[in-house]
């Protein structure tokens, strides 16, 4: 029994010390990493599920994956629009009253991240602490820039989560289980 425990503590101790700790993972790298995240798992939820589905609501009261996709974006789209400024690319149109088939979803998936893209890239450590004004006035407020833009992962994965359901009910498996 000795032989077995004195090599067991060998094999961990080698496991252990073999490990080295990797670069310390900065709020923009964390940030940049989940914003990958969600760009490949939105932009796969449009791509995997077929066209006949893009209607297709589970009950009544919720929004089809079409404009579930849309709503998203939209959002994405406005979040990213506080941060960059200027004009709104998407202003005075409903995504989701418009894009309502396959190929013009998955269109809208990849102009709504090439938008961001620019964004998530650049981003640095000063930019991310950065304020922004938001609002109209007399409401107008300083916010992080950061803020805005953890709200492009939180709202895109929550309606992720959507997606996946509606994906499962289907019987098609979601890009972030397929992986």
């Amino acid at each position: 029994m000795r032989p077995f425990v004195a090599t067991l503590i060998v094999l961990l101790a080698t496991g252990v010390s073999a490990q080295t700790p990797g670069p310390p993972q900065t709020m923009t790298m964390f940030l940049q990493g989940q914003y990958a995240t969600l760009k490949q798992n939105l932009t796969g939820a449009a791509e995997k599920m077929p066209a006949e589905h893009f209607g297709f609501r589970p009950t009544p009261e919720v929004r089809t994956y079409a404009e579930l996709l849309a709503h998203t974006i939209e959002t994405q789209f406005f979040y990213c629009n506080s941060v960059k400024g200027g004009a709104d690319p998407i202003a005075g149109k409903s995504l989701e009253k418009t894009v309502t088939d396959k190929a013009g979803a998955v269109q809208m998936v990849k102009d709504g991240f090439a938008y961001c893209d620019e964004l998530f890239a650049n981003l640095t450590e000063e930019r991310i602490t950065g304020m922004i004004a938001v609002g109209s006035a007399p409401d107008t407020r300083q916010v992080a820039r950061g803020r805005r833009l953890t709200m492009v992962v939180v709202h895109g994965n929550e309606h992720y989560g959507n997606l996946v359901t509606y994906m499962r009910i289907k019987g098609i498996v979601p890009p972030s289980s397929a992986q």
